[in-house]
């Protein structure tokens, strides 16, 4: 007979071959107790009425059965399942006004995250991971936040699948047209410098989302910020995308790491962008990276990229960019709504504003000096900055945010 037997809370279980025609449960016990496994010990068989002349048969054991047997003298083992967590549903569930039904959005979105009790839970701090303290920020009601596009798997992959296709017939087309072999050589070497640069701050912010997907304590504000980093990953390689297409016609495309690690331009951002991806507060990234990083960054990039392109005889970078931007334009809106679920918090707004104030305060007039830095590599004005310094005052000051001070020109920026 084949038995398979293990020490409860120790080892995985091992195969025992038991001689004879209705082997006993001491003929079991002696071939375990003989094992490395037991080092020694000796062990009982954990089976009501298991005594040393009852045959295995007897106890209803087969041929290939899994037993389990402990060291006579220690505790037995807690078998029994764990308790399932005492999760109040109807204090989470999304209030639903008379008999609306849940649209898709809703019904796929809901109540996917993690709810206290957790079976992790222990003295060691680094188990604390779901917690009230994953944040500095307060909300009395998590699960409150909607993102305002309303996406959700099916839907996002639909439309970014739009999106990668009309791109990808963009690159087509320029390969068809000969068109990298034509583009100035002037633009061919700003390009050079800037599109593999490029890829790193975005890819610095798909890092980011990664971690306030992971700790977020709401599924609606992990299913955004997951999207968010998804986004960013496809910024990324289209820039690198763009650097691989001229690199088959120009040369000097191939690494890009030491113009993100040395050249000057590159390095206010590079600095933010570490700063923005080691803050483990993931509310606090959420903000920084979303509300006042990203929207003058991109603005930066922007004009990078696309002053002058079309009279240089590249057309495929700008259309690249609005694809790219049109994403940017739904993290900027997930991210307010976000900001304004914490400062319209009954009993938290006020904590929320002065904290958030004081993130603003500091990276502010940084991320804006950095983007003039990084825009005016392409002689690019201030100007390009009006509109996402706009957008940025106006989420703060309806939130009752006061919009700090900033310098405004390269000239002011270097003095």
């Amino acid at each position: 007979m084949l038995i398979y037997s293990r020490i409860m809370g120790e080892a995985a279980p091992e195969a025992f071959v038991l001689a004879g025609d209705d082997p006993t449960v001491a003929d079991l016990l002696s071939r375990v107790g003989a094992a490395r496994s037991a080092q020694g010990r000796v062990v009982e068989l954990l089976v009501p009425g298991a005594a040393p002349t009852t045959t295995l048969a007897d106890l209803g054991i087969t041929d290939g059965a899994l037993v389990d047997v402990r060291a006579i003298g220690e505790p037995v083992p807690d078998t029994s399942a764990p308790a399932k967590p005492d999760i109040d549903i109807e204090a989470i569930r999304m209030p639903i006004n008379g008999s609306r039904r849940l649209n898709e959005y809703e019904e796929a979105t809901r109540l996917l995250q993690w709810h206290a009790p957790y079976h992790i839970d222990g003295e060691r701090p680094a188990h604390q991971v779901w917690t009230s303290d994953s944040t500095a920020l307060r909300c009395t009601d998590w699960e409150a936040y909607r993102s305002p596009d309303k996406l959700y798997y099916r839907t996002y992959t639909t439309k970014q699948s739009r999106a990668g296709r009309s791109v990808a017939t963009a690159f087509e087309f320029a390969a068809a047209d000969a068109q990298f072999g034509s583009v100035t050589t002037d633009r061919v070497a700003l390009l050079r410098n800037v599109l593999g640069p490029l890829q790193y701050p975005d890819w610095g912010l798909c890092v980011t989302h990664q971690h306030t997907t992971r700790f977020a304590l709401s599924s609606w504000i992990a299913g955004a910020t997951s999207f968010m980093m998804f986004d960013e990953l496809r910024h990324a390689q289209l820039y690198g995308r763009l650097a691989m297409a001229y690199g088959e016609h120009h040369d000097g495309f191939d690494d890009p790491a030491p113009a993100w690690m040395e050249d000057s331009v590159f390095q206010p951002t590079r600095r933010l962008v570490e700063e923005i991806m080691a803050t483990l507060d993931w509310g606090k990234a959420i903000i920084l990276a979303d509300i006042v990083f990203e929207p003058l960054h991109t603005a930066a990039a922007n004009a990078l990229l696309t002053a002058g392109s079309l009279a240089a005889g590249d057309s495929l970078t700008p259309f690249v960019c609005r694809s790219i931007g049109e994403d940017k334009a739904r993290h900027r809106e997930s991210a307010a709504a976000f900001l304004r679920l914490l400062t319209g918090d009954e009993v938290h707004a006020a904590h929320n504003r002065e904290l958030i104030g004081e993130w603003v305060a500091d990276l502010l007039p940084r991320a804006h000096s950095a983007a003039i830095e990084l825009g005016g590599a392409c002689g690019g004005s201030a100007d390009v900055f009006a509109e996402p310094l706009s957008w940025i005052s106006s989420q703060l000051e309806d939130c009752d945010i006061t919009t700090p001070a900033m310098l405004s020109t390269p000239e002011e920026v270097s003095a």
